[in-house]
């Protein structure tokens, strides 16, 4: 006889044992209509993090008695998203439904389920190429977003979206902090909110003098860095705060008065390193071939007044603030600030890869950024770091047109790094090849027929008597024909996406994705109907 096994106890069991007034008091809103799916996510996941520590459990117990719904509400005291919903949700488990499987020969498994992803899944980071109106955006990046959203209201994650045309992502409500150059509401930290000035200079110089769009040689780029470095170190040193924009432009030319105001700010023993700097950098500008020259030109593109209304605001936003559950949205005016616009795409994504790598950051909550037209805003340290994010719990969603948007010494990184991939119909046939080859190929039966016709004969010789005795020769000759037929059955390797597949064969509204989990697991490339 087969023992029925103990349901394991749920944390609002452990609540009704050890709390009950507070277990009552969920029940009561359970009723309630107001109550959301987000109240109930929040307080349970809330519960489910405080399990093993009975004090912080008592503490919570008597907010949820006291504030009941409100209990642990965001800082934007939302409990949903307004108007409806663009995907279904299990907000307690982050999952979010993208659309549903279709039975398909080319995958090993033709049953027609659901399919979703979580934050175990985004935080493998997910690459998705696909045409202009292939539906990337609408049917994969809304319904993600959203879901990071809400989680941001559970207090479970905190999502930056990079949004280059300003309103794919413009949604009400969604977001608690948007960076928009023409209408800085908000101010944005140049620095990420990090104190230590190498890591500034460095995080800075990429941004502003990325591989792909600069001419500078290794050499320029190195100066760049020191460049940076010999002007931010002694500055932080003597005011406790990074410069702003003119001060960093006349920090980097070597402006007498700036170079004075800061040494007559510096004492004690440092002071006396911080001085040789600005020396150094004196010294490096009035070179016949200063390193950092383009760095200075593309400081002077930040220099507009509405750029430095952003870049200069007191308390800005920091990158160091996904820390806690938190909705960002990056709206960059690429029409009037082209360049400008692609310098600031390229400081969010390089500090949030840089904050979610630092050992100081919150692992217990899910950090995402979501990038749309990605290839022009990832750098080698971007791409580098993709790896590092899965064990911080975080992740990057890139979208793309063509992996060609990626510059070519990332591209071989990037596409390795992440752990799931999405493609959609119609892409060039040099990104399909590299789907084929990467989707992989697998055995399939192959039917072969054949059909012939075969002629056979004899021929007779010999000799007979005639009626007079003698001897007359006779010969003779007979034919037959035959048709054969023949079935030949084997097992063959071919790909599972061939390249014409994957360009002409996936329809409108569908991708094809293959997911990975942090633990390893992965999924064979799966059709996905979108609309359903």
């Amino acid at each position: 006889m087969l023992r029925r096994r103990r349901r394991r106890p749920t944390p609002w069991d452990t609540l009704r044992e050890q709390h009950p007034q507070a277990a009552e008091a969920l029940d009561r809103l359970a009723e309630d209509d107001t109550w959301s799916d987000v109240d109930r996510a929040r307080i349970l996941t809330a519960l489910e993090r405080r399990g093993d520590n009975p004090a912080a459990t008592a503490e919570l117990a008597d907010e949820i008695v006291r504030y009941g719904p409100a209990t642990l509400m965001h800082q934007s005291s939302l409990r949903d998203l307004p108007g409806d919903r663009k995907a279904m949700h299990n907000l307690q488990l982050g999952q979010v439904r993208l659309g549903r499987t279709v039975q398909d020969p080319h995958a090993d498994r033709t049953l027609a389920t659901d399919f979703g992803v979580d934050h175990d899944v985004l935080r493998t980071s997910m690459l998705v190429i696909g045409p202009p109106g292939s539906g990337k955006t609408r049917g994969f990046a809304w319904p993600i977003v959203e879901n990071l959203s809400l989680s941001a209201l559970t207090q479970q994650a905190s999502v930056v979206v990079v949004d280059p045309k300003g309103d794919d992502f413009a949604h009400d409500e969604w977001f608690d902090v948007t960076i928009d150059p023409l209408s800085p509401t908000v101010g944005f930290d140049l620095y990420g909110g990090t104190d230590q000035p190498d890591t500034a200079a460095d995080r800075l110089a990429s941004a502003m003098l990325p591989p792909q769009v600069s001419d500078d040689i290794a050499y320029f780029m190195d100066g760049s860095r020191n460049a940076l470095y010999a002007c931010l170190a002694p500055f932080h040193l003597a005011f406790g705060r990074w410069p702003k924009i003119r001060e960093m432009l006349a920090l980097l030319r070597s402006e007498q008065d700036m170079t004075d105001k800061v040494k007559a700010a510096l004492r004690g023993p440092d002071g006396k390193d911080a001085k040789a700097l600005l020396d150094s950098r004196h010294e490096q500008a009035t070179r016949n071939a200063d390193p950092a020259a383009s760095l200075i030109e593309r400081f002077q593109l930040l220099a507009r007044p509405r750029l430095m209304e952003l870049f200069d605001r007191e308390r800005p936003f920091r990158m160091h603030d996904i820390n806690r559950p938190m909705r960002v949205r990056v709206s960059l005016p690429e029409a009037e600030f082209p360049d400008a616009a692609r310098i600031l795409a390229r400081l969010v994504v390089s500090q949030f890869v840089q904050v979610t790598s630092a050992p100081d950051t919150n692992r217990s909550i899910f950090k995402a950024l979501a990038i749309d037209e990605a290839g022009r805003f990832v750098d080698d340290y971007v791409a580098r770091g993709v790896q590092k994010l899965r064990s911080n719990n975080a992740g990057l969603l890139l979208l793309a047109q063509t992996i060609s948007d990626f510059p070519v010494q990332v591209r071989a990184t990037v596409f390795g790094s992440v752990g799931c991939k999405a493609v959609f119909g119609g892409i060039d046939p040099v990104d399909a090849k590299v789907f084929s080859d990467w989707f992989g190929e697998h055995w399939v039966s192959e039917v072969s027929f054949s059909q012939g016709e075969s002629i056979g004969g004899a021929r007779n010789a010999g000799r007979s008597r005639d009626s007079k005795g003698g001897w007359n020769r006779q010969d003779g000759e007979s034919q037959t024909w035959g048709t054969s037929k023949g079935t030949n059955l084997r097992r063959v390797e071919r790909p599972r996406w061939s390249v014409s597949d994957i360009v002409t064969g996936i329809p409108p509204g569908h991708c094809v994705v293959s997911l990975s989990r942090s633990d390893g697991t992965r999924t064979g490339p799966t059709l996905i109907n979108l609309r359903a």
